[in-house]
Formats: structure tokens, C-alpha cells, sequence
């Protein structure tokens, strides 16, 4: 789950994704350098966005900030389940960061043009 509050309004986003039967050490350590990620990517576009239109929309910020955390929740579970489906018992952190690129890739096509 991740929650905002912005001016006394909560939302909350939460993650449904499937993950793996295991749970093996530096499994959070994933989660916080994704969300690491994410809202360094966020502070990027916030920056060019002020640079743009000498503005900055706080509530589009919090929101992209929100999301990012989401997106972090989404990969990790998604790339945890890829992982324990091929090594099963077995799977360990390492093998989770292997499928952290296919899996981004997967999740990005939407929206990303190569």
C-alpha cells in the first residue's frame, strides 16, 4: 500500500500483483533501490518540468511520487514471482535483480517507445 495526504485527502494505491512463495534475504534491499529509482526519475521530469513551465504542480508531484512507490511494489513482486518460478526454493535475491530488466521491460512497453 502506499497513501498520500495532501490538504486532508488520502488516497491509496495498492499493489496486486502476484509475487513469490519465498522470501529470501536483500529481497527489501530490491524494493528500496527501486523506489530509489523511482522517485529520483521523478525528481528528473520535476526539474524539467519547472524548467518549462517555471511551475511546479505539487499535487501531479505527490501524485507521480505515489505512483513511483507503486511502480517500485509492482517490479519487485513481478520480478520475485519470475524469479521463484524458475529457481523455486531455491531463488535468493540475485536471482530476482536477473529479471528486474525483462520485467521493467515488460511494464514499460505500454508507454516507452524504442
Amino acid at each position: 500500500d502506499t497513501d498520500k495526504n495532501k490538504d486532508n485527502i488520502q488516497s491509496r494505491m495498492v499493489c496486486t500483483e502476484k509475487g513469490g512463495l519465498k522470501r529470501s534475504g536483500g529481497l527489501g534491499d530490491i524494493l528500496a533501490g527501486s523506489i530509489g529509482t523511482f522517485v529520483a526519475w521523478n525528481k528528473i521530469l520535476e526539474n524539467q518540468s519547472v524548467q518549462e513551465k517555471n511551475t511546479c504542480e505539487d499535487n501531479l508531484i505527490q501524485d507521480e511520487l505515489v505512483l513511483g512507490c507503486w511502480m517500485a511494489c509492482c517490479l519487485t513482486k513481478k520480478s520475485t514471482l519470475r524469479a521463484f518460478q524458475k529457481r523455486k526454493r531455491s531463488m535468493t535475491a540475485p536471482d530476482v535483480l536477473e529479471e528486474i530488466g525483462d520485467v521493467m521491460d515488460e511494464i514499460a512497453s505500454s508507454t516507452i517507445e524504442y
